[in-house]
């Protein structure tokens, strides 16, 4: 049977150590004294107290040694980073470390990716044309085949509409907006996500903190991409913010103190 993998003395050199990796001596040794340690060349059967080893009967060599001391990163191992150990392995449910923040929460959720979140939007807009859509006709109702009538009796290219047709359009835009900004708010608050974020496997929360982001969150949240959508380069330069934000997040993420995260 094979000796167990750790440090023994060396059958070279009775001044060091050598790393016995289960199988056959490797080429790994480290001095028996240490400086400013003054345990450092202590029998080993001393410090540890575990006979036997591949060299058992040579003056008691072949004892392990410093598998404690040397068996962990960061505790004197003179080989870490040499025997297959890893400087870092992350804990479960610690947080993220810097390098991670363009691709995870703090807490080690996936952040969506642009294109994912974008899908998202357009599955929503489609639901908001035709909800609002239907809204806003029965508040406002014809306007648009008013709209189609004067566009095709106009002779002047340059006119403008009459200022009652253009009042009864805003009318109807500003219901398709209201439409939109409940959805969003309402959604979000209640199950984490509009329809398209459902449908994409997308969900909205507080950077800092899982589960739902609460109302005011989404109030916010919501509030800040409407209004943005009332300038157009305003709007434009929200929508392509997490694009080159460290944490992923447009305007109205940052605001709200919020990120798009992937369930699935």
């Amino acid at each position: 049977m094979s000796q167990q993998a750790g440090w023994y003395d060396d059958p070279q050199n009775a001044e060091n150590l050598r790393y016995w990796d289960g199988v056959q001596w490797t080429n790994h040794t480290s001095p028996k004294q240490k400086p400013d340690l003054d345990r450092a060349g202590a029998p080993a059967q001393e410090a540890y107290g575990q006979p036997g080893g591949p060299f058992a009967g040579q003056q008691q060599q072949g004892q392990p040694y410093g598998q404690q001391q040397y068996g962990q990163y960061g505790q004197n191992n003179p080989y870490a980073g040499q025997t297959g150990q890893q400087p870092y392995q992350a804990m479960p449910g610690g947080f993220a470390t810097q390098t991670d923040e363009r691709t995870r929460t703090p807490d080690g959720q996936p952040l969506a990716g642009w294109w994912h979140r974008v899908g998202a939007r357009l599955l929503d807009s489609i639901v908001i044309a035709i909800v609002g859509g239907l809204v806003a006709n029965t508040l406002v109702p014809g306007v648009w085949a008013d709209y189609t009538d004067w566009a095709l009796s106009a002779t002047d290219p340059a006119a403008q509409p009459p200022a009652e047709l253009m009042g009864r359009v805003a009318q109807w835009s500003l219901v398709l907006a209201v439409v939109g900004f409940v959805y969003e708010v309402v959604m979000v608050a209640l199950v984490g996500g509009t329809l398209g974020k459902l449908m994409t496997g997308l969900r909205v929360r507080l950077r800092d903190q899982p589960g739902l982001p609460g109302w005011g969150a989404a109030l916010i949240r919501s509030l800040v991409y409407q209004l943005s959508g009332v300038f157009a380069p305003v709007y434009l330069l929200n929508v392509l913010w997490p694009l080159w934000d460290g944490k992923r997040q447009a305007l109205h993420d940052k605001a709200a103190k919020t990120n798009v995260v992937k369930k699935r």
